[in-house]
């Protein structure tokens, strides 16, 4: 019966087909949308992911992530110390100015002021250069993608030229010298990542003048992080958070932006289109069969082994549909890596993905089978 049950599927060749397109279309749908909001949320605490020291954050309470940033007195900085359990604290600060190329290219830069002596906060990968060149006057560290991006210089020939050691930048005013080219997650905005000293910082940025962003603190093995983030907490104008703490404040607030709507509804829209279109043309190629399945009835075939069969049928159009869909999102992941294009694809998504595409299959099987139950062989075949 498995074999007929095949021969009546591909034998409606259309509505084969309609089914195989409806699945992979809600699949493709589901799946990408879905990996490239978790790419956005992962970026989104990116300064979380890509400062791995620290195990506790301190910054004012106004604060809710970095594109929500009220600095605080950077004597601060002694209390953190201070605290039992500390083993370091350094500062962190982080701000929006203006830059300028020498070809008179402008564009807005995230830039990072990391602490002179440990230079902990400053990119762990790096393509160009040496991190410990950001002691140098002036010394910026720039992310890959602004290098052979929007900090790129075009000649008239057309011919693009990459950002390059040793070349000067204009940063609020102020000269800056690449002497490093780093690799690290893209942010959330489009824009040009630079990471400098922090004293480079507070000349870049004279309105940040003994004052910082965050206080990175490192806490002892053995110590109670969330008895110190309280202890911290007690004075006036600080905010601890452990680092898993801090990355849920982040993703909060990023979620209040409302991104997680507009991707929800593309998953939303992907759903319907599965159970609505392949639900449906599933359905009518069932009537389109059901002579044949009057006919099984009639000599003696019982319900169970018809049901058998629908599943059977929804298995293999549920099957090609979604690996079609999960393919094509793969192939599509694939071909960004590397860009400034959002995506991340974790095992869980191909869980949810798979989940929903179940029940989809599961669905259109039970419409179907009614139909089939409740027609009456003896009317079907005029006898």
């Amino acid at each position: 019966m498995i074999s007929l049950a095949f021969k009546m599927l591909i034998g409606k060749k259309a509505s084969c087909i309609g089914v195989i397109f409806g699945i992979f279309l809600a699949t493709l749908l589901i799946s990408q949308q879905s990996a490239i909001f978790l790419g956005l949320m992962a970026r989104s605490y990116r300064i979380v992911t890509d400062t791995p020291e620290p195990t506790i954050w301190v910054m004012d309470p106004a604060t809710e992530s970095e594109d929500k940033l009220r600095s605080m007195p950077l004597n601060y900085l002694d209390i953190v110390r201070k605290t039992p359990g500390i083993d370091w604290a350094v500062p962190l600060s982080s701000t929006l100015l203006p830059i300028t190329t020498p070809s008179g290219k402008f564009d807005i830069t995230q830039l990072y002021g990391v602490d002179d002596a440990t230079l902990i906060g400053a990119p762990s990968l790096m393509l160009q250069g040496s991190v410990k060149d950001l002691r140098r006057s002036g010394g910026i560290i720039v992310d890959e993608f602004s290098a052979r991006g929007v900090l790129s210089t075009v000649t008239h020939d057309g011919v693009r030229h990459d950002l390059q050691l040793g070349e000067t930048l204009e940063i609020n005013g102020k000269r800056a010298v690449v002497v490093g080219i780093c690799k690290i997650t893209q942010n959330f905005y489009p824009q040009p990542i630079i990471y400098t000293s922090f004293s480079e910082f507070q000349i870049f940025n004279p309105g940040m003048t003994y004052r910082t962003g965050f206080i990175l603190a490192k806490t002892n093995p053995s110590a109670d992080i969330p008895a110190i983030t309280k202890a911290i907490n007690e004075h006036p104008g600080l905010r601890a958070y452990s680092r898993e703490e801090f990355k849920n404040q982040v993703m909060s607030f990023f979620l209040k932006t409302g991104v997680l709507i507009n991707f929800g509804l593309s998953v939303i829209l992907g759903i319907i289109i599965g159970f609505s279109i392949s639900g449906q043309i599933f359905y009518m190629m069932t009537l389109e069969n059901i002579t044949y399945y009057a006919l099984i009835k009639a000599v003696g075939g019982t319900g169970k082994m018809i049901l058998k069969m629908i599943i059977f049928q929804a298995a293999v159009v549920g099957i090609i549909g979604f690996s079609l869909g999960m393919g094509l999102t793969v192939l599509w992941g694939l071909a960004i890596k590397d860009t400034t294009l959002a995506f991340l694809f974790p095992w869980q998504l191909l869980l949810f993905s798979g989940g929903i595409v179940l029940l989809i299959c599961i669905f259109t099987a039970i419409l179907s089978a009614q139909k089939v139950f409740k027609a009456d062989p003896k009317i079907l075949m005029g006898t």
